[in-house]
């Protein structure tokens, strides 16, 4: 499980449009976000890489 401070994050549209994006990269992913705190949780079988390329490709770039 990889886990991300995602600080650009800032309301529910952000939260859809980050899950949507790790969805397209592994529709298998379980996505946690929690927007109080900017973190999002990925369990996924693909590379941490790929994961913060999808958020970030889609406006999120995780710290």
């Amino acid at each position: 499980m990889y886990t991300f401070i995602v600080p650009r994050m800032s309301c529910g549209g952000c939260v859809n449009t980050i899950k949507r994006a790790i969805l397209q990269a592994d529709e298998d992913a379980a996505v946690e976000v929690d927007l109080s705190t900017k973190k999002v949780r990925v369990q996924t079988g693909n590379s941490e890489e790929s994961i913060i390329k999808a958020m970030s490709d889609a406006g999120y770039k995780p710290s």
